[in-house]
């Protein structure tokens, strides 16, 4: 398979659905995640951790996601990325983030209608001592109010490689949760 699809006629599908989900709605306050990335065999290359923390003023937004990543051997590394987000209305929004996670190259667009959320964005990628760009097909979907699964397929020069599929959990937005998340996940500290 190659190339990501152009999903504009995909994300009108889900107009209608409910519950609504918004980017400054769900991402704001305290969040844990937890995924993996499958290569193109489906393979299981990384598991990880990642704690979220998102602030908004007006249509304006950041996101920090601090990640724990686990290999096959258990070997751990840690990796962070600063989203920075603006909603251009109540559908479409734009970002732009850099981090040891991978910088975003250009802006990410996005949009969203009903339970469904869709991002295109292309993020250079570490692997080893190199980077590559990468291109991704972002889909999230709001489950309930607290919870969001997001799969993420990737591509590389239009070769499809893998994909991410990561299980997203708003915590309480208390002063004890957004310390929590102000930081990368340690090794085997439990998932709050």
């Amino acid at each position: 398979m190659t190339g990501p699809v152009n999903y504009s006629s995909k994300i009108r599908s889900y107009g209608q659905s409910v519950p609504e989900f918004r980017l400054d709605g769900f991402f704001r306050g305290p969040s844990v995640a937890t995924g993996i990335f499958q290569d193109r065999r489906g393979r299981v290359r990384n598991r990880f951790v990642m704690h979220l923390l998102g602030d908004w003023e007006g249509e304006r937004g950041s996101l920090s996601e601090r990640f724990l990543f686990l290999d096959d051997r258990g070997q751990a590394t840690t990796a962070e990325r600063l989203w920075q987000l603006r909603l251009e209305d109540d559908d479409h929004f734009i970002g732009t983030a850099r981090g040891s996670a991978g910088d975003i190259v250009g802006e990410a667009t996005g949009e969203r209608l009903g339970y469904a959320m869709h991002w295109r964005y292309r993020v250079r990628q570490p692997v080893g001592d190199k980077f590559y760009t990468l291109s991704a097909d972002d889909w999230m979907y709001l489950i309930d109010t607290d919870h969001v699964i997001n799969r993420t397929r990737m591509f590389f020069l239009g070769f499809f490689i893998g994909e991410v599929s990561i299980e997203i959990h708003r915590l309480a937005d208390t002063p004890d949760n957004r310390a929590a998340m102000e930081r990368c996940p340690a090794p085997g500290e439990p998932i709050r």
